[in-house]
């Protein structure tokens, strides 16, 4: 239930950012993935943090519009960074869909094959 509150899950720049009731944590099966919508408002910034137990990074994690299902954003390509900032000036529903994806050595570590999986949303105001 805390798992929020390890220490993988705090992004290293949040000064003057709360964490929001929107994050999430999961007990996620390895290799499958969660989706998750959520509204993001214009005139915000965000960092969404997704984190998980010490053996099964990396955390592969996207930004989709759901209504197209196209793919605004993947950390697989920017070698699985844990953390995204963001900024938007209109108010616009994203999903987040997250998966883990250990090297297969590490799978075995997981006593049912599920990974402790944290998805933290800051937000701050940018415009007053």
């Amino acid at each position: 239930m805390d798992f929020l509150k390890n220490v993988n899950c705090k992004p290293e720049h949040s000064e003057g950012f709360k964490k929001t009731g929107l994050s999430r944590t999961y007990n996620l099966e390895i290799g499958k993935s969660v989706r998750y919508e959520v509204v993001l408002f214009g005139g915000e910034e965000f960092i969404i943090q997704c984190c998980t137990e010490d053996d099964f990074y990396p955390v592969r994690f996207k930004l989709i519009r759901p209504e197209s299902g196209k793919v605004i954003y993947d950390n697989k390509y920017n070698d699985y960074i844990d953390n995204l900032n963001l900024q938007l000036d209109y108010t616009e529903l994203l999903a987040v869909e997250i998966s883990v994806e250990p090297k297969k050595f590490k799978i075995r570590k997981s006593k049912d094959g599920r990974a402790c999986i944290g998805m933290a949303i800051y937000m701050r105001e940018i415009y007053k």
